[in-house]
């Protein structure tokens, strides 16, 4: 039986790369899972972002994999579901998109994203990088996905309601 497989979400900040730098330099991870780490770039990212990212690819000493969404209107292709598809394109560092390209993309297809819809992540991120892993045979995996102690209220609304 082989490794467990582990998706090391990768957003480009200080405390992501925290939480990647530790789960691979950890004997208990290295020992149990096989790693795929992924930055899903919005085309929105600062550019000292993406410096970063190309940064830690050289600190981590590991492929650090960059993909941005494509937003395909199935409405305007040969298929028989109505809406739209959510697929990747693999980038890198050189030729990651700098001036909002998947996100106009991602609004052109189903709209602008607001306090009442928002569905930014999700469509720039979780989807496209659950389509590559499907993609490379990637079926049941665990995901690390660093987040920072105020993002938690936003992760899960039952979180507001407790007091610690």
């Amino acid at each position: 039986m082989g490794k467990n497989k582990l998706l090391l979400s990768f957003s480009g900040g200080r405390s992501s790369a925290y939480m990647v730098y530790n789960i691979l330099n950890s004997d208990y991870y290295n020992e149990n899972f096989e790693f795929k780490i992924i930055f899903a770039n919005t085309g929105k990212e600062h550019t000292e972002t993406l410096n970063f990212v190309h940064q830690c690819e050289k600190w981590f000493k590991k492929e650090i994999i960059w993909l941005e969404a494509k937003h395909l209107n199935e409405n305007a292709l040969p298929f028989s579901k109505k809406g739209w598809k959510v697929k990747y394109q693999l980038v890198n560092f050189k030729n990651a998109s700098r001036n909002g390209e998947p996100f106009e993309e991602m609004c052109s297809v189903i709209g602008i994203p607001c306090s009442s819809a928002p569905f930014c992540s999700d469509q720039l991120k979780r989807k496209p990088i659950e389509a590559y892993l499907k993609d490379i045979g990637w079926k049941n995996y665990y995901k690390a996905i660093g987040i920072q102690s105020d993002e938690l209220d936003r992760m899960n609304e039952n979180f507001k309601k407790k007091k610690y």
